[in-house]
C-alpha cells in the first residue's frame, strides 16, 4: 500500500478491532484467517510508523523548544 493510500492511524486501529472482534466471535472461518492475520500486520505496521514519525517529530520540536 502506498503512502499516499494508507489509512489515518483512527482507521486502522478502528480496522484492526473490527479484525479482533470477528476473531473472538467465531465469525471467521479458517480460510479466512490467513487473510486477517496478513492485514493485522500491515495495519500494525502502519501504526507503529505513524507513532515512530510522531515520536520523532515531538521530539524535534521540543528541542527546538530549548
Amino acid at each position: 500500500m502506498s503512502k499516499k493510500n494508507a489509512p489515518t492511524y483512527s482507521d486502522a486501529i478502528r480496522e484492526l478491532e473490527e479484525i479482533v472482534r470477528k476473531l473472538q466471535s467465531g465469525d471467521c472461518e479458517i480460510d479466512e484467517l490467513r487473510g486477517y492475520t496478513a492485514r493485522s500486520i500491515e495495519l500494525l505496521r502502519i501504526c507503529k510508523d505513524k507513532l515512530f514519525k510522531t515520536d520523532e517529530e515531538l521530539k524535534k520540536l521540543l528541542e527546538e523548544m530549548e
